[in-house]
């Protein structure tokens, strides 16, 4: 019986730690390891700019800053440009917290994105940090 609870116990202070590391965001394990299976050509920034434009442009604002008019001051959209996030945020903690969002702060978008054009958005944020 004390082995269950120890094995139960490990798996809800690991899980508590991790979502705690994400601040709460819905991150799987090991997603921080994901990589981009795009290349970050011309191309695939330009299809990028555009997704975020009419998606992300209204909170982040149009250079990444956090400072769109729909960003709410007491909680204000991420500055993307922002390079000490770059560590904070890989590829693979990019394109979760932009697939599953965090109600109230920022929408889901896997309804609306498709795969790849996720990517495309991680692509172009990591284009615009500093």
């Amino acid at each position: 019986m004390r082995k269950i609870n120890i094995a139960v116990l490990a798996s809800v202070v690991a899980l508590s730690a991790s979502v705690f590391a994400q601040g709460n965001w819905q991150i799987p394990e090991g997603a921080a390891a994901e990589k981009s299976p795009l290349k970050p050509g011309p191309a695939v920034l330009k299809q990028g700019r555009g997704l975020f434009v009419s998606n992300c442009q209204k909170c982040h604002g149009s250079e990444g800053k956090g400072d769109g008019p729909d960003s709410d001051p007491r909680m204000p959209a991420a500055d993307l440009t922002d390079g000490f996030r770059a560590e904070l945020n890989p590829d693979g903690v990019l394109y979760y917290r932009i697939w599953n969002g965090k109600e109230p702060v920022m929408p889901a978008f896997k309804n609306t994105l498709k795969n790849d054009q996720v990517w495309q958005v991680v692509e172009y944020i990591k284009s615009i940090r500093k």
